[in-house]
């Protein structure tokens, strides 16, 4: 918790246009410090091939993996189950993802850094997206009304950004989101998921994570305190 005393300091970009301030950009480095004890740091590190995160000062992201939510929703209207009556076939089956009940047109965003590996009509699912996010995990966002701009087969994603829009499409009751998550080729519970750390810097990098850490750390310490 916030205390007394504790402090914040942060270095950001600021963009000029004839010698005034037009905007404020990225913040580049930021530190919390919690009075008698230790410091919390962030640096914003982007590497030669253009990954960028925010890293702690042993570069491990501070980001999780993936997102807690594709979307913000009223309600979750079907849980991850192996046994679910389905409304419209009248039969049980598994329902082997969550459905977000949200109003159509709702903004979905990817729950994490992949490419897109499939993006069209897929039979009940209607309209349908399923992201690779690294060997062991892909995602995949059901019944969509529409998809966001530029989403296509092999774009690359960023994690929070929109892919698409809540819908009804395919063998639907009503607007929502089946959103599931492919672990080594086998379906698991998002809600259940033990959800670990973004990547950490790449080891190919980490003379030039060196050297811009350095860079952020000595102008934090500039700013006293």
């Amino acid at each position: 918790d916030v205390r007394p005393k504790d402090t914040f300091k942060l270095i950001w970009e600021i963009y000029k246009k004839d010698g005034k301030k037009v905007m404020d950009g990225r913040i580049l480095a930021a530190q919390y410090n919690r009075r008698n004890c230790n410091n919390y740091t962030a640096i914003f590190f982007k590497d030669p091939k253009q990954h960028a995160d925010y890293y702690t000062l042993n570069g491990k992201s501070l980001r999780r993996k993936f997102l807690r939510s594709p979307l913000n929703y009223r309600r979750i209207s079907s849980y991850f189950s192996y046994r679910r009556f389905h409304p419209i076939l009248k039969v049980y089956r598994p329902h082997l993802g969550i459905d977000y009940a949200a109003p159509i047109g709702t903004p979905v965003v990817a729950v994490g850094d992949g490419e897109v590996v499939y993006q069209g009509w897929n039979g009940g699912y209607g309209r349908f997206i399923k992201i690779r996010h690294d060997h062991s995990f892909y995602t995949t966002y059901g019944h969509l009304s529409c998809y966001a701009k530029g989403v296509r087969r092999g774009k690359r994603v960023r994690q929070g950004e929109v892919i698409g829009y809540v819908g009804s499409t395919g063998l639907s009751t009503g607007p929502h989101l089946d959103f599931r998550v492919i672990r080594d080729g086998r379906f698991v519970n998002f809600l259940r998921l033990n959800i670990s750390s973004a990547r950490s810097v790449d080891p190919r990098y980490v003379k030039e994570f060196e050297e811009v850490k350095k860079r952020r750390i000595d102008q934090l310490n500039s700013l006293g305190g």
